[in-house]
C-alpha cells in the first residue's frame, strides 16, 4: 500500500508538470494561434503524454526507458487516450455548459481524469 501511495504521489507530482506542458501548449494554441481549444487542447495532449511516459517510466515505475518501450508506450497511450476521451468530455461540459473559462475547465478536467490515468497504468502498462 505504501508503495502505492509513493507511485501516485511520483504519478502526481509528474501529471502536474505534463498538465503545466498540455494547459501552456493549449494557451499558445488558442490565444496566440486562434486554434480551435479542443484541438488545442489534444495537441497539447500528444506533447505532454510523451514527456510524461518518459518521466513515469524512470521515476515513478522505475523501469528502464529501452525495456519493451514500444510495447509500453503503446499501452501508456492507449491509457491516456481513454483518460483523454474523458479529460474533453468534462473540458466541453464545464466550458460550453457551465460557461467557465476553458483554462480552469482544463484544470479541472485534467484532476477528474488523473485516477483513471494513474490506475490504468499502474495496472496495465507497469503490471505490480
Amino acid at each position: 500500500m505504501r508503495k502505492t501511495i509513493s507511485e501516485f504521489l511520483k504519478f502526481a507530482i509528474i501529471g502536474a508538470i505534463n498538465t503545466a506542458i498540455h494547459i501552456g501548449v493549449l494557451y499558445i494554441l488558442v490565444d496566440y494561434l486562434g486554434v480551435y481549444y479542443i484541438l488545442a487542447s489534444f495537441i497539447g495532449f500528444v506533447l505532454a503524454v510523451t514527456n510524461s511516459f518518459i518521466m513515469n517510466t524512470k521515476f515513478t515505475f522505475k523501469r528502464k526507458i529501452k525495456e519493451k518501450t514500444a510495447e509500453r508506450y503503446t499501452k501508456f497511450f492507449v491509457v491516456s487516450i481513454i483518460a483523454a476521451i474523458v479529460n474533453l468530455i468534462l473540458l466541453y461540459i464545464i466550458t460550453e455548459i457551465f460557461g467557465v473559462y476553458y483554462i480552469l475547465s482544463q484544470l479541472f478536467a485534467t484532476a477528474g481524469s488523473l485516477i483513471i490515468n494513474f490506475m490504468g497504468n499502474k495496472l496495465w502498462t507497469y503490471k505490480i
